[in-house]
């Protein structure tokens, strides 16, 4: 899933040897208004590319950081193809460098987050779940808040999971489809052994599907919760 937004932000800023310093988050370079309005140029052109030809998205975003270091959507747009593309290392590189633009970045805490649990670093994960939720300007705090159910699930948090999803049913509108969100109360409640409530949960889970785009998925979960409850007695 694609999460994607513009902030403003205001920063004291401290001029050091001809770079700015935002806080204690690193050096920022300092750019002319040209620069960066060029930087947005191909930052759209990017974003264009995106639907139909990655490699050309890469490069002008790649130049849209060359001209103007401090844009942090460029970084982020490269941080989810890199991402997508397996380059786990990559991706998380440029998600640190728009922290380090911004340590607010909501969407690029979320997305580094998720990289960490791509890699079964659930402690980091649950870290920059947790800070991009800090932030009360995030757009889709729901997605964070599913994110850290599933870290915190693993990590076998349970109840800490539960209220992560129930705080995530809170935010309207969802970014996370809802069908996603019902599925993974099923599997946290199978975990703790409450089968009536994960199945329950994974009924609203189908009903909530209206596609059918997670139908088969959710139907195996049922008959290995019937399957499970069968070796209970």
């Amino acid at each position: 899933m694609r999460f994607h937004a513009f902030y403003e932000y205001c920063f004291q800023k401290y001029i050091i040897g001809g770079c700015f310093v935002f806080f204690a988050f690193g050096c920022v370079t300092e750019v002319s208004i040209t620069q960066q309005e060029k930087a947005v140029g191909h930052y759209e052109v990017g974003k264009a590319y995106l639907p139909t030809d990655l490699q050309k998205a890469i490069v002008a975003f790649e130049t849209a950081i060359d001209t103007d270091p401090n844009h942090q959507d460029a970084h982020l747009e490269l941080g989810i193809v890199y991402g997508q593309r397996g380059r786990l290392d990559v991706a998380k590189k440029h998600y640190e460098h728009a922290i380090r633009i911004d340590a607010d970045y909501s969407e690029a805490h979320n997305n580094l987050g998720t990289v960490y649990a791509r890699e079964a670093q659930w402690n980091q994960a649950i870290k920059h779940y947790q800070r991009a939720l800090e932030n009360p300007m995030y757009r889709w705090p729901d997605s964070a808040y599913y994110n850290l159910a599933r870290a915190l699930s693993e990590m076998g948090e349970y109840d800490e999971a539960l209220i992560a999803l129930r705080n995530a049913m809170l935010i309207e509108p969802l970014a996370v489809p809802v069908v996603l969100i019902h599925r993974q109360f099923g599997r946290i409640y199978e975990k703790v052994g409450n089968v009536e409530l994960a199945q329950t949960s994974y009924q609203d889970a189908l009903d909530a599907d209206e596609k059918g785009s997670y139908r088969v998925q959710i139907e195996e979960d049922l008959r290995n919760l019937e399957a499970l409850d069968d070796t209970s007695y």
